[in-house]
């Protein structure tokens, strides 16, 4: 309601005087106020007001688009499982046992790994490990190899077809690379350097006319007056297919892009073939750390945020997207806790709210969450997210 329709209009000056001393009573009644139901007509103003705004700020939220957040769906895991995104399921370990959800919440499969153990997973294969003790499992749960290795396994990592096992001490052990019948085709040994991470992607190779899974080591190399990470390729089952020294900046990420290994440093992505030579210049992105990185249609994109906002306590306020020749910043229209990539847009998570941006877009739009999120796990398919609201965890269907 406007100001002057509440306004009185007083006299002023001598005037005001004489007027009071001659208006009737009859005037006088009706120019007395009631209080009472002032305060009532502007407590029902304010209250109208009040739910006006609230559907602004609601349809702001939910964005000018038909879609908007889908089914929220709560998964019965904690924060403290070790929650994985598996394919369009969710796998989590409760101390015991491995647990396969489906993004509905029903329960696909269960198994029993022991106490102490940890696992990794692709979408095709499942490898978990306790003490000495090794299983591989399908997408399905069911068990392909189990056996005792020789000595206390520190990691593993699976790939579509193989998995590599890592025992013994972190600079003086051996990575056994087991197939999916469950036979050891390589035993790897590892010295004069630290053992940072296992991997593996697809690749061409000279010997064969169709792509093959290869696998590839990153160690720290200490014997020297320099330390120096070294990155080394194999083909499973034949020879090393490559070895290089990658400098003094530690690599922190590795990820094939169709056949092209890209190694993230705090500086640059070094873009090496399967062979570790070098295909073209590093992309530099100091200042910036890859958040996230899809493959949609041959296209690889690539998410980064700014490296001080990526530490924890620090929110992001706006995204780097690259992906072929683009390559651009994108500011959040407020501060996110994550982001991540679908499968067509990107998305950032602040505690109440979703903002989404297309690939080929350069705003975002706004979506009301219907669960106060703490922490973004990771994506499922069908731009699916689990995340976490406290120590419970939610797979929530996301606009694409």
């Amino acid at each position: 309601m406007e100001r002057k329709k509440k306004r009185v209009t007083y006299i002023g000056g001598a005037n005001a005087t004489l007027a009071g001393y001659h208006m009737g009573e009859s005037a006088k009644k009706k120019k007395k106020k009631n209080p009472v139901g002032d305060k009532i007509r502007m407590i029902v103003a304010l209250l109208a007001l009040a739910c006006m705004l609230m559907i602004v700020f609601s349809y702001a939220l939910r964005g000018t688009g038909r879609e908007g957040i889908g089914r929220v769906t709560r998964i019965g895991a904690t924060l403290s499982q070790h929650v994985m995104p598996f394919g369009d399921s969710v796998i989590f370990y409760d101390g015991t046992t491995l647990h396969c959800v489906a993004a509905t919440g029903g329960n696909e499969w269960s198994y029993q790994i022991g106490t102490n153990a940890d696992y990794d997973a692709t979408t095709e294969k499942i490898v978990a490990w306790s003490g000495n003790d090794l299983y591989i499992l399908n997408s399905r749960g069911r068990l392909i190899y189990n056996n005792k290795m020789s000595d206390m396994i520190q990691f593993a990592s699976a790939g579509d077809e193989y998995v590599a096992v890592f025992v013994g001490d972190a600079d003086n052990g051996v990575v056994s690379v087991i197939n999916a019948a469950g036979q050891v085709v390589d035993n790897v040994t590892i010295e004069s350097q630290t053992l940072l991470d296992i991997g593996f992607f697809d690749a061409m190779t000279s010997s064969s006319a169709q792509q093959a899974e290869l696998m590839w080591v990153l160690g720290l190399d200490t014997t020297g007056t320099v330390i120096s990470t070294e990155l080394q390729t194999f083909q499973p089952g034949k020879l090393s297919t490559g070895k290089s020294s990658l400098g003094e900046h530690i690599a922190y990420m590795i990820y094939d892009d169709d056949g092209e290994l890209n190694v993230v440093t705090t500086r640059q992505i070094m873009h090496y073939n399967y062979r570790v030579l070098e295909e073209s210049n590093p992309t530099l992105i100091y200042g910036y750390t890859v958040e996230d990185v899809k493959e949609n249609k041959e296209i690889t994109y690539q998410l980064l945020v700014p490296a001080q906002e990526s530490r924890e306590g620090i929110s992001i306020s706006n995204v780097r997207l690259m992906y072929g020749n683009v390559d651009r910043v994108l500011h959040l229209p407020s501060p996110c806790l994550a982001t991540k990539l679908g499968t067509r847009a990107v998305y950032g998570f602040s505690n109440s709210a979703l903002y989404v941006c297309p690939f080929e877009g350069t705003t975002f739009t706004a979506y009301a969450l219907p669960v106060n999120i703490t922490a973004v796990l990771g994506m499922i398919s069908d731009n699916r997210a689990v995340v976490a609201s406290g120590s419970e965890i939610y797979v929530i269907e996301l606009p694409g």
